[in-house]
């Protein structure tokens, strides 16, 4: 985590600490990455760095579990608790994909750390951020619980919020890559491609998982059949 000292830098110079790590860290693997790279694109010494934070993993850490997720909540927004439960639902699926194109950045620093090549602790750090992403989606439904806008009588709030979650997450990005016909390391590197992505698309796709997960794929349970008697 940031020292005093880092936090008590001028803006201008933590900002851009910041955005230099941030695109050291997304251009590079974590294990090529270098801090005298980050301290030369900011224009301070290398050993300033360890003021701030105690090593590369340090800084790596924070951005992946403080600092990125902060862009996104904010770019996300808070739903209105007084709106529509749905209505708020599509929209944040929707600002999902949108951060993806208007923060590849910081869509590819989180996108680095799931790498299965990745050291332990660099993947430790993805599952964290995954479980985080967890819980702030099981608060969403327990809120559309509240408000009756969720009503199954059977519902087990944990395991629906992680079938939700592979629906919104790796279901979703799976969607986009395919009419988009390309990786997702290729998206997050083409702008041209992020274009494509534009909001009539999103907004189509995040209507489509909405009804996916509404509607439970539209499955109604019938009787079992009996056996003809022979």
């Amino acid at each position: 985590m940031p020292s005093p000292t880092f936090l008590a830098l001028p803006a201008d110079r933590r900002d851009r600490l910041v955005r230099e790590a941030i695109t050291e860290f997304s251009e590079r693997p974590y294990a090529e990455a270098s801090l005298s790279q980050i301290a030369q694109r900011a224009q301070i010494a290398k050993g300033s760095i360890y003021q701030y934070f105690d090593d590369k993993l340090d800084l790596y850490r924070w951005l992946l579990t403080d600092e990125a997720p902060r862009h996104k909540r904010a770019f996300l927004g808070t739903p209105d608790p007084a709106g529509d439960f749905w209505a708020g639902f599509e929209t944040m699926i929707e600002r999902g994909m949108a951060f993806l194109v208007e923060h590849p950045r910081l869509a590819r620093l989180t996108a680095a750390a799931a790498d299965p090549s990745a050291t332990p602790d660099v993947r430790g750090l993805h599952k964290a951020i995954c479980e985080a992403g967890i819980d702030e989606l099981r608060a969403q439904l327990a809120r559309g619980v509240a408000t009756g806008a969720i009503a199954h009588p059977d519902l087990d709030l944990d395991i629906a919020t992680r079938l939700v979650a592979a629906i919104i997450g790796p279901g979703l990005t799976d969607v986009v890559l395919q009419e988009l016909g390309a990786s997702l390391h290729e998206v997050l590197a083409s702008d041209t491609l992020r274009k494509r992505l534009g909001p009539a698309r999103r907004r189509r796709l995040a209507h489509q998982a909405v009804l996916l997960i509404q509607g439970g794929l539209g499955a109604a349970r019938r009787p079992l059949r009996r056996k003809a008697r022979t």
